[in-house]
């Protein structure tokens, strides 16, 4: 298995008030509260391709991404890496830390980041406190299940109908332009570069898509969906 090694980040304190209200999971919430909750969050930046937090670490914080992307990736028996999700800024991560135990996968810097973490007994404190929060949690961890369900469901299917439907995925969480390559789309369709890069080739030839320095822009996104019901 890759082994990868934390390096030196630093640690920015204290979070300005304005950074949270900026944050969907923050909006709302009393300012005496909100001022409870700064005393316990963290800012870190790390650099590109920097771990956050590897598979085997105690799940005891939950994570916000202000700035930047994160990638959560799993390695599997024979090694291969395969990116499991994509967060851009005001996104949540690191949810496995709701269960306790351990994070059960790796987090990496997808580009330079900006991030914020606060211990989860204190974020169950901010959901008991502010229960309409909890359905922001939900919808997180509801959205990834479905996502592995239908990975799943479609693992039989053709390899360009797997790349797809990991472009859909991606596209609700970016929007048209995407900062993935075609590395990091196979990996998280389950096939090759060769083969991704191969299908971009097609979707670019009609018009679908265009591609430039590590990020794809959908231009078509409904004649993308047309193609994937008729694979």
């Amino acid at each position: 298995m890759l082994t990868l090694m934390k390096t030196r980040t630093s640690i920015l304190s204290p979070v300005k008030k304005s950074s949270l209200f900026r944050m969907e999971i923050f909006q709302g919430i009393p300012f005496d509260k909100l001022q409870e909750i700064e005393k316990q969050l963290v800012e870190r930046k790390y650099a590109k391709r920097e771990t956050l937090f590897q598979e085997e670490e105690p799940a005891d914080h939950i994570w916000f991404v202000k700035q930047g992307y994160v990638k959560e990736v799993n390695h599997s028996i024979n090694g291969k890496i395969q990116t499991i999700s994509m967060v851009g800024a005001d996104g949540l991560f690191g949810i496995s830390a709701f269960g306790g135990g351990s994070y059960g996968f790796h987090c990496i810097a997808e580009t330079a980041v900006t991030v914020i973490s606060i211990p989860i007994r204190a974020f169950w404190i901010l959901i008991a406190q502010n229960p309409e929060k909890a359905g922001l949690v939900l919808s997180k961890i509801s959205k990834l299940l479905r996502q592995t369900r239908i990975r799943q469901t479609l693992s039989q299917d053709c390899a360009e109908k797997r790349l797809l439907h990991v472009v859909f995925e991606l596209a609700e969480e970016f929007g048209n332009t995407i900062p993935m390559t075609h590395r990091e789309i196979a990996s998280m369709a389950g096939t090759t570069s060769e083969t991704c890069s191969r299908a971009f080739s097609r979707w670019k030839s009609a018009g679908l898509v265009t591609a430039n320095h590590g990020r794809f822009t959908l231009k078509n996104l409904n004649n993308l969906k047309t193609r994937f019901k008729i694979i």
